[in-house]
C-alpha cells in the first residue's frame, strides 16, 4: 500500500483518538521508535482524531514523551478522513466510540479496527505476522474476535489524559508503550 503523504510502499497502521493531540499522537511516535529499535522501518505508522485539525501535540504530551527520549514536538494534529482509513492496514481506536467514529466513516473497515489493548492482547494470542503478511494477520485478530461485530472490552480502552496532570500522561505513555511494544515485537519478530 502506498502512503499518499510520504509515496513510501508498505503497511499503514492508523492510531486514533479524539483530538490527535495526546494520545494517537504519542501512540505513533512511541510505535514508530519501538519500530526502529526493532528493525528495518517496514511499516507507515499514522495518527489521526475524530476532531484532529491542525494543532500541536499538548505540551504535557511532548514532555513525556521528551523523557523518553521521543521528540513530539513538531507534531500537528489530523482529522480522521474516509482516505486515511481506506488507506490503513490495521486501525488502533483508543476507545470504543473512537472505535464507532471509524466504522460508521468506512463501514467495510470494521474487521481491520481494534481497542488499543485488544490488538495488543489478540495481537499476542495469535503470533507474530507470518509469511501471509499483514492482511493475514489482522484477518486471524478479526477471527479470534470470535467472528462478532460486537465492540471490544472496556479494558481495551486507553483513558485520555487531555486536561489532567502530567502524572496522568505519564500513566497513559505507560499504557501505550506496553501496547506499541507488543505492536512492534509482533510485527517484526525476530528470528
Amino acid at each position: 500500500m502506498t502512503n499518499p503523504t510520504s509515496g513510501t510502499v508498505g503497511t499503514v497502521i492508523l492510531f486514533v483518538c479524539t483530538g490527535n493531540t495526546c494520545r494517537s499522537a504519542m501512540a505513533e511516535a512511541l510505535l514508530g521508535h519501538a519500530l526502529r529499535q526493532e528493525g528495518p522501518d517496514a511499516c507507515v505508522v499514522a495518527s489521526a482524531g475524530t476532531e484532529g485539525g491542525g494543532s500541536p501535540a499538548t505540551d504535557k504530551a511532548v514532555q513525556v514523551l521528551s523523557e523518553r527520549g521521543i521528540d513530539l514536538a513538531d507534531h500537528r494534529s489530523r482529522a480522521l478522513s474516509p482516505e486515511s482509513v481506506a488507506d490503513a492496514d490495521l486501525i488502533v481506536a483508543m476507545t470504543r466510540r473512537h472505535e464507532a467514529a471509524v466504522t460508521a466513516m468506512v463501514p467495510m473497515s470494521r474487521s481491520r479496527t481494534f481497542l488499543a489493548g485488544e490488538v495488543a492482547r489478540l495481537g499476542a494470542g495469535v503470533g507474530p505476522v507470518g509469511e501471509g503478511g499483514m492482511a493475514a494477520w489482522v484477518r486471524a485478530m478479526d477471527g479470534a474476535r470470535g467472528g462478532h461485530f460486537t465492540t471490544g472490552r472496556v479494558a481495551d480502552e486507553v483513558p485520555d489524559p487531555y486536561g489532567g496532570s502530567l502524572e496522568s500522561y505519564r500513566r497513559c505513555a505507560d499504557r501505550l508503550d506496553g501496547i506499541c511494544g507488543t505492536l512492534a515485537r509482533l510485527l517484526v519478530p525476530t528470528v
